[in-house]
């Protein structure tokens, strides 16, 4: 791949995604697995979350080897996908809960950054950012950022507690359950979710854009006065999914008509996304996506030095005596 600034620092470096309710309590997950979502509960939600990034061949929490694809994107121009299903334990309104990335420090904005924001801002004009100030951070609201929403109705209520849990849904001991809370995990193999809006207004204005239409769902909440009429339920299940074929997570390679590979512009920070309350300043969930040196690098590449160096000397014709 041919870079505008220059090649990729990140060769001999391996993903690492971690998962959880903020930034202080996270945990490896594995990447690719559609069989056990991670799951994490906090005083003002309760969720499942998959991800899933084509080629994966990094770090996996319980050292199992990496789940490097999916039949998932089969068909797909996708590069990543973050999928979760989650409710809320107090109302928000849709202008409160945002979505988007920020960062502990400074970050290093290649000349043309903005070429990059504006293209962001084509397809998502309620986006919002500042990548030049001490903690830089984008954010859109959730309505608007996410490519698929589907909600279903649950009568079980999910209970407020004052400490966090995030973990493999399959070893939660949590009552109600995950399951019991947010149904059956059924996104999975080529099972893929299908954007149904019906529940997200009331019955009386649900006119207002078809139940399948993403563009007029996505349009209509791009407007603050419409945010701030549309309320979060507690009885509902939020199911959510945001993908992008312009960046691969392996590599933080960035192909926006120019490739770019944003690891270095990062000063040594993890790229964060994450949900959160403006109002409360809180973190909803956060999803990190780091990339660490990889310890067998240095080896596989003596490996395949002293394998190249054995076929160069198997090629080599014997001396003539």
């Amino acid at each position: 791949m041919n870079y505008l600034f220059g090649e990729s620092d990140t060769i001999k470096r391996k993903l690492r995604c971690r998962i959880g309710p903020d930034t202080k309590n996270l945990q490896t997950y594995n990447i690719n697995d559609e069989v056990t979502p991670h799951f994490i509960d906090n005083e003002i939600f309760t969720g499942n979350f998959v991800v899933r990034v084509k080629g994966f061949k990094g770090f996996t929490r319980d050292n199992s080897t990496p789940i490097t694809d999916l039949p998932y994107f089969k068909n797909k121009k996708r590069m990543f996908s973050i999928q979760f299903s989650g409710r809320f334990k107090q109302e928000f309104t849709a202008e409160d809960i945002v979505f988007g990335t920020e960062f502990e420090h400074k970050v290093s904005p290649p000349t043309g950054a903005w070429v990059a924001i504006k293209f962001a801002t084509l397809i998502d004009p309620a986006l919002q950012t500042d990548i030049y100030c001490d903690k830089p951070w984008l954010y859109s609201p959730l309505l608007c950022a996410m490519n698929i929403v589907k909600i279903n109705k649950n009568e079980v209520m999910p209970l407020v507690r004052n400490e966090t849990t995030s973990c493999p849904s399959s070893e939660c001991l949590l009552t109600p359950s995950p399951k019991e809370l947010l149904g059956e995990w059924v996104w999975k193999g080529e099972n893929d979710l299908m954007e149904d809006n019906r529940l997200l207004l009331p019955e009386v204005m649900q006119n207002v854009f078809a139940s399948d239409d993403i563009a007029e769902r996505r349009k209509y909440f791009q407007k603050a006065e419409n945010r701030e009429k549309k309320v979060f339920l507690k009885d509902r299940v939020y199911n959510f999914e945001i993908f992008a074929p312009f960046i691969d997570l392996n590599t933080f390679d960035l192909n926006l008509g120019i490739n770019i590979n944003i690891f270095r512009y990062l000063n040594d920070q993890p790229l964060r996304l994450m949900a959160k309350s403006q109002a409360l300043n809180k973190s909803i969930f956060v999803i990190e996506f780091d990339l660490l040196e990889d310890p067998n690098a240095d080896k596989d590449s003596v490996r395949s030095k002293a394998s190249v160096k054995s076929t160069n000397s198997l090629n080599k014709e014997p001396k003539k005596k």
